[in-house]
C-alpha cells in the first residue's frame, strides 16, 4: 500500500529474532522497542510511508537480525489510538530487582518481629542455653550465627538491586535457600514463631522462583 498525500501513518509491528542490543535502540527511537521472553524484539509504531518502510527494514538487515514478521495494525487514526493502548504499548512490569529486594525487606521485618516476641516468651534464656547444648557450640556462637544471618538479609536488600542479572539471579537462589535452612533449623515450637516461619519461608521460595525463572530482559 502507497500512502497519498494526507493519508494517515500505517501502525506496523515488526518482529525480529533476538533481542536489540540497547546501543541500536536510537536507530529506531520514533518505535516503541519490546523485548519480549521468547526472545524476539517488537517493533511497533506508526511509519509515514512505504519508503520508510523500506528503510526501517534496511536498518534491520543492516543490523543482521533475522526478520520474523512485517504485520500492519491498522490504517486510520481512530484505529491507531485504540491499537496503541491495547496492542503496541507494552504491558509495564515490575521490575525483577525492585521484587526482590521488597520481599528481602519483608523478610527481615519478620525476623525482626519474631525476636522481639520471643523476648516475652519465660525461660528463653534457658531455651537458648539447651538449644547451644545441643548444637554443640557456645552461646556467643550461636548470637554470632544469628548475627551474621541477619545481616546477610539486610544485605540483600541492597544486593538485589546493585548486582549485575547472572550473579544477583544465584546469590538471590543460594542465599534464599540458606536462609530457609537457618529459619526451620533454629526451630520452636511456640505459635507465633510457626506462623512467623512460614511468612518468611514463603517469601523465600517466592525470592527463589523469581531469581530461578528470571529472564535477561529487564538486566
Amino acid at each position: 500500500m502507497i500512502n497519498t498525500p494526507g493519508s494517515h501513518a500505517q501502525v506496523y509491528e515488526i518482529r525480529l529474532k533476538g533481542h536489540l542490543d540497547s546501543q541500536w535502540a536510537t536507530w529506531f527511537d520514533s518505535l516503541t522497542i519490546t523485548l519480549e521472553e521468547n526472545g524476539d524484539t517488537l517493533l511497533s509504531g506508526p511509519v509515514a510511508d512505504q519508503a520508510a518502510l523500506h528503510g526501517l527494514l534496511k536498518k534491520v538487515r543492516d543490523l543482521g537480525m533475522p526478520l520474523v514478521s512485517v504485520v500492519p495494525v491498522q490504517s486510520n487514526r481512530s484505529e491507531q489510538g485504540e491499537k496503541m493502548n491495547t496492542s503496541t504499548t507494552p504491558a509495564k512490569k515490575i521490575d525483577t530487582k525492585v521484587l526482590l529486594s521488597t520481599l528481602w525487606i519483608v523478610v527481615m521485618i519478620n525476623m525482626l518481629k519474631a525476636d522481639i516476641l520471643s523476648l516475652y516468651i519465660p525461660g528463653a534464656a534457658e531455651e537458648v542455653a539447651r538449644a547451644s547444648a545441643s548444637a554443640g557450640a557456645s552461646i556467643p556462637q550461636l548470637m554470632l550465627v544469628g548475627a551474621i544471618m541477619g545481616q546477610l538479609g539486610i544485605a540483600m536488600i541492597i544486593l538485589s538491586r546493585v548486582l549485575k542479572y547472572g550473579i544477583n539471579r544465584w546469590v538471590n537462589i543460594v542465599v534464599g535457600v540458606v536462609t530457609i535452612a537457618y529459619i526451620w533449623g533454629g526451630m520452636a515450637s511456640y505459635p507465633h514463631y510457626i506462623f512467623i516461619a512460614t511468612v518468611e519461608t514463603l517469601c523465600l521460595l517466592l525470592i527463589v522462583g523469581f531469581a530461578w525463572t528470571w529472564r535477561n530482559v529487564e538486566a
